[in-house]
């Protein structure tokens, strides 16, 4: 089976046709130069992946030689296709919860969506304090004093707290809508 790697002589991964396959032997097409290419085995693990209240069941795939660890994010396959994930938490293969781990000791990666996921608003108006909900991509990016609209409404961010525990409260902080835990927004106007 011919493969694309990378030629020593030519300083460019190029078309490389099998000599001895058990033995890894390639030879380039370009220089006739010989490689020996030894793909680095792969490995499927188990990977749980919430978003919001909902859990799937999907896989992920590593290189033997990797290591996972809380934090990470991982490109995890389930039945609805493909999703972005934060890992919060691995089981060992004996039992135990890690924030560390090589691939082979991994059973389970437990990941929390962040392709797409929730950020939770408190809007207020006066003495009113109104709960609301938009879904946007994780790398999406608020900041405080910026101003946005929800049905009809200006609004003004004066705060987020975070997923850590931090508050973010100046002008021109930012974060993405993965980290944060709850936007603060004070209402301006209505819009025509």
């Amino acid at each position: 089976m011919r493969r694309f790697i990378y030629c020593d002589t030519c300083k460019d991964e190029t078309v490389h046709e099998p000599i001895r396959e058990d033995k890894g032997l390639y030879r380039c097409t370009e220089c006739g130069t010989v490689t020996q290419y030894l793909p680095e085995k792969e490995v499927t693990i188990k990977a749980v992946i919430s978003t919001g209240g909902v859990s799937r069941v999907g896989r992920i795939v590593l290189k033997e030689t990797d290591s996972v660890e809380v934090g990470d994010e991982l490109v995890v396959e389930t039945e609805e296709g493909y999703r972005v994930g934060e890992v919060t938490a691995i089981d060992l293969k004996s039992g135990k919860r890690t924030e560390f781990a090589e691939v082979g000791s991994i059973a389970t990666v437990w990941l929390r969506d962040v392709s797409e996921v929730i950020v939770k608003f408190s809007l207020h108006k006066g003495a009113i304090t109104t709960p609301y909900k938009m879904v946007t991509s994780g790398d999406t990016e608020f900041e405080v004093g910026e101003r946005i609209t929800i049905d009809n409404l200006r609004f003004r961010i004066t705060r987020m707290k975070l997923i850590n525990g931090k508050l973010l409260k100046r002008t021109g902080e930012r974060a993405k809508a993965k980290e944060i835990k709850r936007i603060y927004a004070m209402f301006e106007r209505k819009l025509r």
